[in-house]
């Protein structure tokens, strides 16, 4: 499955239990929301991988402070095991699907922020 409307950038090296850790996120963050949804949260992720001012690992950017959700949390869902379609969409995004346009935050729809909609998140 290769998301609609998405740019594709370079693909980043990941081990299993960085791209289980981007799966679990995006359980948390995107779970009932659609593919392309879940896909964008990864690819959030992905862009502060890449971007620098961010930490360089996806573990770096998913576990730091204040950022998305705790690692507690993120742990947790790891335990339980992540669904199929959250590990499909987070080794999408490793593998350089970006459908956000480069954004590298989030928030729901309902905060009023301006940006790409997809789903009930908006993306800037």
């Amino acid at each position: 499955q290769q998301s609609k409307g998405a740019n594709k950038k370079e693909a980043v090296a990941a081990s299993a239990d960085e791209t289980t850790v981007l799966g679990a996120l995006i359980q948390l963050e995107a779970g009932s929301e659609c593919y392309e949804g879940k896909v964008a949260v990864g690819a959030v992720v992905m862009n502060r991988v890449r971007s620098g001012s961010y930490p360089n690992s996806i573990s770096g950017v998913v576990y730091q402070g204040g950022q998305f959700t705790t690692a507690a949390s993120v742990n947790g869902v790891i335990a339980n095991g992540v669904s199929g379609s959250c590990m499909q969409a987070a080794q999408e995004a490793i593998n350089g699907t970006d459908n956000t346009n480069g954004c590298v935050s989030f928030r729901r729809v309902s905060s009023g922020r301006a940006g790409v909609v997809i789903g009930n998140h908006v993306f800037f």
